[in-house]
């Protein structure tokens, strides 16, 4: 499970020298929104070295250009490489986005004698067309892995005028559920834009992680911290999910057709998400 995503500009020099510094389960080093257009060329430049970094312990993912920009195949002819973990693709729209980047991944790593299909997917929801298509754009590549939300994008795109007041409730819930239908992991939530907010944050992120998500996009290194403490499970939550596996377990060895903990009874969907919460 990766609980932070952090967003390092790729033209920053002061910003990517930080990046061994992070406790962030994955860094993206963006090409898109923080890239202006004349600095695009020198971007892939200077992040090249930074996947290469043997001090960077976090994944390594980029942020590319939209598919249908003068930019997209550059970005990944130039940063295709041994060390590159994922890619994220802003504004997918559906499932011939991700079989067009799985098709050009896969020829830039036979180009470059890497591993085939080593390299993920991260499709990034922020539009209504990418919403309504969310479970295809999941089931597209078995190189997706999750699906993460772009909530200012999709805010504008389909007029909802804030996230306030569970306005983007169902938006959450869909790619919650898409991901689960698709087999891949659970999605990771938006940028919590106000970084001074700290506790905005871990409101906004226990709901979020109540809402089926893993994580969230991270944009400031104070946020990192905050973002992984509250997406890992409690230690309440482990010791409760140990009693129920244990007993799940034992009842079934006793030949039980039934089993309570403390109270509760115990059937196999609620000893299954104690399993799955043990194993993050």
């Amino acid at each position: 499970m990766d609980k932070s995503w952090f967003f390092i500009p790729g033209s920053k020099d002061k910003f990517l020298s930080k990046s061994t510094e992070l406790s962030a389960d994955i860094i993206i080093f963006d090409l898109e929104d923080s890239v202006v257009p004349t600095e695009k060329a020198s971007a892939r430049e200077k992040i090249m070295p930074w996947l290469n970094h043997p001090d960077i312990h976090s994944k390594k993912y980029i942020r590319v250009n939209e598919i249908h920009s003068t930019y997209f195949i550059d970005d990944l002819q130039a940063l295709v490489s041994e060390h590159l973990d994922g890619v994220v693709l802003p504004k997918t729209g559906g499932a011939d986005d991700i079989k067009i980047l799985d098709y050009l991944l896969t020829t830039f790593e036979k180009q470059n004698d890497l591993k085939l299909n080593d390299i993920k997917i991260a499709p990034l929801i922020e539009t209504g067309k990418g919403m309504m298509n969310a479970l295809e754009i999941a089931s597209a590549s078995p190189r997706v892995e999750a699906m993460a939300f772009g909530a200012e994008d999709y805010m504008l795109d389909v007029s909802i005028p804030g996230d306030d007041d569970h306005a983007l409730l169902h938006a959450r819930s869909t790619l919650a559920a898409a991901s689960s239908a698709a087999g891949i992991s659970q999605p990771v939530d938006s940028v919590f834009t106000d970084f001074k907010d700290e506790a905005g944050l871990k409101e906004a992120s226990a709901m979020s992680r109540g809402y089926g998500f893993q994580g969230r996009l991270v944009i400031h290194p104070k946020q990192i911290e905050t973002v992984n403490e509250v997406y890992a499970p409690t230690h309440s939550e482990v010791e409760e999910a140990e009693k129920i596996v244990d007993a799940f377990e034992a009842s079934i060895d006793d030949g039980d057709g039934a089993v309570a903990v403390e109270g509760k009874m115990i059937d196999p969907p609620v000893y299954e998400r104690a399993k799955k919460l043990l194993k993050m």
